[in-house]
C-alpha cells in the first residue's frame, strides 16, 4: 500500500505516520509539508527513522501536487488550523491553503483512483447554534443543561453530525466545510472512497500549541516556561470547556475506514473525547496548579472574542454505533503526556 500524508511534519500528520508505520511495516509512506509552522522541522528526523519519504512542498502548489507519485490513499492533514485566521489580510492565503489545496488533493485522488481521508474540524458547526446551547455552571466549568430544550443536533452527550453548519462559522470553518462538500461531490462523481472526520481538539505530547490552536498544550507550556496566562471572555472565569482527542484514537478510526470499511457507513463522522474528556480552562488550570506550579496567578479579561464559544463536547454516538469506536485515551493521560513532553523538550519549546 502507498499512503500519502499531507502536512506530514505537523503534529497530527507525523503522529499518523508513526502509527501507520507500526501497523503497516511494509507500506510506502510518502509525505510533504511546507514547514511553515515553527517547530515542524523537528519531526523530520522521526520521519526519517520511520522510513517515510519526505518532500518539502505546498499543498496549494498545483504543479507540485501534479508531480507526486501515484498512491493508494491520501490522508489530508495539511491546513491552517486557526479559527482566528483570515480575519485580516491573510484571508486569501487561508483560502488557498485550506480550500485550493483540497481541490488539488481531490484531483490527485481522481487521477490515481486513491481513497481520501479528510481530517476536518468541529469548527464547521454554526456558532449561533453552539452559543444557543443551554448551559449550567458547575462551579469550575460550563456543561450542557439537558433539562432545557436543546437546539438541533445537540444532545446531552454533546454535538452530533446533525448540528447546523450555517454561517457564521469563521473563514477557517468555511474553508473546511467547503472542502467537505467538494470531497463528497468528487466521491459521488468519480467513485473513490472519501471519509471525513470532524475532530474536536486534538492534543498530546509533541503538539506545539498556540493560543488559538492547541490550547491544552499551550496552557501547560506557558506554565512550564513561567509565562503569563489569561482567562479571556465569559467573565474571565475560565469556565469555557472543550473535549480533547488523542491522535492515536484518531488513527484507530482512520485505520478502520481505510482497511476495514463498513459498507453504507456515513462519510462524515464526529470524533472527540466526549463528556468524559471535556475540560474547562479553569479545570485545566487546576491540573497545572496541582502538577506544575500551585502559586501561578491567572489574569482575567471579561470580554468575549469573535468566534468564541462557551462549550464544545463531541457526541460520538455514530462512530461508536457504526465503527465500535470510542476514545481510549483519558483527559488525564493526555495531559500527563503533554507535561512529560514539555519537560523533556522545554528548550526547544522556548525557542519557538
Amino acid at each position: 500500500m502507498r499512503i500519502l500524508i499531507t502536512g506530514i511534519a505537523g503534529f497530527v500528520g507525523s503522529k499518523l505516520a508513526g502509527y501507520f508505520r507500526k501497523a503497516l511495516p511494509d507500506a510506502t509512506i510518502i509525505g510533504f509539508d511546507n514547514l511553515s509552522r515553527k517547530g515542524s522541522e523537528a519531526n523530520l528526523p522521526l520521519l526519517k527513522d520511520w522510513d517515510c519519504q519526505f518532500m518539502q512542498g505546498d499543498i496549494s502548489d498545483r504543479f507540485f501536487m501534479e508531480s507526486l507519485q501515484k498512491v493508494d490513499w491520501v490522508i489530508d492533514c495539511a491546513a491552517n488550523p486557526s479559527v482566528l485566521a483570515g480575519r485580516g489580510n491573510d484571508s486569501l492565503s487561508l483560502i488557498q491553503d485550506n480550500l485550493m489545496g483540497t481541490i488539488y488533493v481531490l484531483e490527485k485522488c481522481k487521477h490515481d483512483g486513491a481513497g481520501l481521508v479528510l481530517i476536518s474540524t468541529s469548527r464547521v458547526y454554526s456558532i449561533a447554534t453552539l452559543n444557543a446551547i443551554p448551559l449550567k455552571n458547575t462551579g469550575m466549568a460550563f456543561s450542557i443543561d439537558a433539562s432545557q430544550p436543546l437546539p438541533q443536533g445537540i444532545t446531552e452527550k454533546g454535538i452530533t453530525e446533525n448540528c447546523p453548519v450555517s454561517a457564521p462559522i469563521s473563514l477557517y470553518g468555511a474553508t473546511k466545510l467547503a472542502s467537505e462538500v467538494l470531497a463528497l461531490e468528487y466521491h459521488h462523481r468519480f467513485g473513490f472512497p472519501v471519509w471525513i472526520n470532524r475532530c474536536g481538539v486534538i492534543a498530546g505530547g509533541g503538539q506545539l500549541g498556540k493560543i488559538d490552536q492547541g490550547i491544552f498544550s499551550y496552557w501547560i507550556y506557558q506554565y512550564l516556561l513561567q509565562k503569563p496566562l489569561k482567562f479571556i471572555g465569559y467573565d474571565g472565569l475560565g469556565l469555557q470547556a472543550r473535549d480533547m482527542l488523542h491522535p492515536e484514537d484518531l488513527f484507530r478510526l482512520v485505520w478502520q475506514q481505510m482497511i476495514h470499511p463498513v459498507a453504507g457507513a456515513p462519510n462524515i463522522v464526529n470524533l472527540g473525547g466526549g463528556n468524559a474528556n471535556t475540560l474547562s480552562l479553569a479545570e485545566l488550570d487546576a491540573y497545572c496548579k496541582r502538577n506544575i506550579d500551585g502559586n501561578k496567578v491567572i489574569q482575567s479579561i471579561n470580554e468575549n472574542r469573535t468566534y468564541d464559544i462557551p462549550y464544545y463536547s463531541t457526541d460520538y454516538t455514530m462512530a461508536q454505533t457504526i465503527w465500535n469506536w470510542k476514545p481510549k485515551w483519558s483527559a488525564t493521560k493526555i495531559l500527563n503526556e503533554i507535561v512529560d513532553y514539555g519537560k523533556q523538550n522545554i528548550d526547544h519549546i522556548n525557542s519557538l
